[in-house]
């Protein structure tokens, strides 16, 4: 053996016992998922918590460094903190059938293991989500939907809680992930607000409304009219809260509003993944 084989030997010695550790970190953060589970009594309670997840990615994103490559982390963090979330209870992810990168970013994001459940419809997925046999569901973004799936959220039943994927950017296409629990704020978020009339309204009278009720307006993702009159999905800067002032201050303009969740702005890291000239945006709020 010469001096090459020597070095290569003790660096594959020194990866092992740097392997070793990694499985003592992780042991040790399975039992302490234990001790999290048994401090709320045995009862599972909200398992996903993607504001949580999200503002852990940010800070160890922070301090990673060259060349730990940073898709890396999020890959890496996401499993784990997957495959912990399952430890606790059951954890099941629905999705609709179509568009079927919808099935691609739920196992991206939730990992191979985690149970899917596919459904043709976005009323049969509210109904698995609501009672219970899915705890998270995916939806496509509604400016990308030919259905206005988003019209079934309301406060205390239905909310949208993260956008995937997280390490891309807002411009691409992607999902919101709609779950029963209430949206936690991250630190970088976006709010989702209902508006509904009796008659469609233009979208810069829907801004001058935002704007007199001191809300931080972006955009209106999506808009939808039926018998029973017209709403429109918008987004705001900032998160909000069911109980938000500011949300009253909007409905007593005329019409009624409702929050509709929120999602933590993603990473940024797919920089290199956004929407071409063909691509095929069908709802009325395509993205500006």
């Amino acid at each position: 053996m010469d001096a090459n084989d020597d070095k290569l030997a003790a660096i594959r010695r020194r990866i092992d016992a740097i392997d070793d550790k990694l499985l003592d970190l992780l042991m040790d953060r399975a039992r302490a998922m234990a001790d999290v589970q048994a401090a709320k009594g045995g009862a599972a309670g909200v398992l996903a918590r993607p504001g949580r997840e999200i503002a852990v990615l940010r800070r160890l994103l922070a301090r990673r460094e060259d060349p730990l490559p940073a898709d890396l982390v999020v890959r890496l963090w996401r499993d784990v903190m997957t495959s912990f979330t399952r430890l606790q209870g059951p954890f099941a992810i629905g999705h609709l059938e179509e568009p079927t990168a919808l099935a691609d970013l739920a196992r991206r994001h939730y990992g191979l293991a985690a149970p899917l459940v596919s459904v043709a419809n976005p009323s049969t997925l509210f109904a698995k989500l609501g009672d219970g046999r899915v705890q998270l569901a995916l939806f496509p973004s509604p400016e990308d939907s030919p259905t206005a799936w988003w019209r079934h959220l309301a406060p205390d039943q239905a909310q949208i809680v993260a956008r995937l994927p997280v390490d891309g950017t807002e411009s691409q296409p992607g999902a919101l992930v709609v779950g029963r629990q209430a949206f936690e704020p991250s630190g970088e978020d976006r709010a989702l607000v209902i508006l509904e009339f009796a008659e469609a309204q233009s979208r810069p009278k829907i801004a001058r409304r935002f704007a007199a009720a001191g809300l931080d307006f972006l955009h209106v993702l999506a808009e939808g009219e039926d018998r029973q009159g017209a709403s429109a999905l918008c987004l705001c800067a900032g998160a909000l809260s069911p109980t938000d002032p500011r949300l009253a201050a909007l409905a007593a303009e005329g019409g009624q509003a409702r929050l509709a969740g929120g999602y933590a702005l993603p990473l940024g890291l797919a920089t290199g993944y956004t929407r071409g000239a063909s691509g095929d945006a069908r709802g009325k709020g395509a993205r500006k």
